[in-house]
């Protein structure tokens, strides 16, 4: 059985408050920001929606730096990683983490001529990145997108995206479902704080968790009727459905004083996600005709902190779960574990093989901002 914690445990498949921030002095962001190429020791534009890699990919620095600027480089892009993995363990480069992906699916038989992807992500435009790393991989992919991640395509959505799944000759099918929520975590470490490219000031995500976040505090003082399930606002169907069901997942009596933090329940959503796509699957998808992958985890924006100096855009993944049924056998995956992590020099290449940009100036510090109370 899949067990999680403070949600019902699902049958197996097969066999087997946001810190306050002062905003810029300047008032919006520029499209590009100019930074120096360090090879070429020249002046580049660098369009900050074209810079999200992760760590591994910008540690590269070509094979002729010298010593002092090679530790300085990935002292700057550990302490990161560092910050990240300080509200959320285990996180890996999102480039990293789809380079394993591939490989590990590949494995299993899943490739890009043969099998289709279905992606469960935020509505946001900055999830953006990932969805276009699975379509390198697996062409375009079906969109069952909604609020937070919490899908409201249902069976016959999943449905959709199978029956356009290529096939291979015996008629059989393959389908890779990607589902989870999101978070911004700056460059200093304030959850739910990101820049967004032509925005003044500070912007966050994910904002339906925002806006659902003091709900738990109001749950937890017994103030909350909790909507009934299979109900919902008219006029604002997703959030109203996600609501509900984040707010089933937990008992009140489990919940501390003062609620959850951004970064606890952003935690909740990815394991509500996880159980529900499992139900959708489980309802909608027959083993004996087809081989499916359920993968699941947090999408992490590590946005610069600060408009007035350049630190990279960057996307990680904290990795949850992966799950394989090939012939109705089903196998369970670490990732990080079981898969070989890729060298800077392979996911450079990847990412197009551009110019490699000096190290920012300034390290990161990490803020008191915490887990993100709004």
């Amino acid at each position: 059985a899949l067990s999680m914690a403070s949600i019902k445990v699902a049958p197996a498949f097969g066999k087997s408050k946001l810190a306050t921030r002062k905003p810029s002095s300047r008032a919006v962001r520029p499209g590009s920001v100019t930074v120096k190429a360090l090879k070429q020791n020249a002046s580049v534009k660098h369009d900050s929606y074209n810079e999200h890699h992760g760590p591994e990919y910008f540690k590269y620095s070509g094979i002729d730096t010298t010593p002092d600027e090679r530790e300085r480089r990935h002292r700057y892009y550990n302490k990161r990683t560092e910050i990240v993995n300080s509200h959320f363990p285990g996180s890996i480069g999102m480039d990293d983490w789809l380079f394993r992906v591939e490989n590990k699916l590949s494995s299993f038989g899943f490739t890009g001529d043969n099998t289709i992807a279905q992606t469960n992500f935020c509505r946001d435009e900055i999830t953006a990145p990932l969805k276009n790393g699975i379509h390198d991989i697996f062409g375009y992919a079906m969109d069952i997108d909604g609020l937070a991640g919490f899908t409201a395509a249902g069976l016959t959505g999943l449905g959709a995206g199978m029956s356009h799944s290529p096939t291979d000759p015996n008629g059989r099918e393959r389908y890779v479902f990607f589902a989870m929520p999101h978070i911004a975590v700056d460059s200093s470490g304030r959850a739910g704080d990101c820049i967004r490219a032509g925005r003044a000031g500070c912007s966050h995500a994910c904002g339906a968790l925002i806006k659902l976040q003091p709900k738990f505090t109001e749950l937890k003082a017994g103030g909350l009727q909790i909507r009934a399930p299979g109900t919902c606002d008219h006029m604002d169907p997703e959030y109203s459905l996600l609501e509900a069901r984040m707010l089933s997942a937990v008992q009140p009596n489990d919940l501390p004083a003062g609620g959850l933090d951004l970064v606890q329940v952003t935690k909740l959503a990815d394991k509500v996600i996880r159980k529900h796509m499992e139900e959708l699957v489980r309802a909608s998808v027959d083993p004996s005709k087809c081989d499916f992958a359920i993968i699941t985890g947090i999408q992490i924006h590590s946005y610069g902190h600060t408009l007035d100096e350049w630190h990279p855009n960057m996307e990680y993944i904290m990795p949850s779960t992966m799950t394989v049924v090939v012939n109705g056998q089903r196998s369970d995956v670490n990732l990080v574990q079981e898969t070989p992590a890729p060298t800077a020099r392979q996911l450079w290449k990847l990412g197009g093989a551009g110019d490699i940009l000096a190290t920012p100036n300034s390290m990161p510090q990490m803020s008191s901002g915490g887990g993100g109370h709004h």
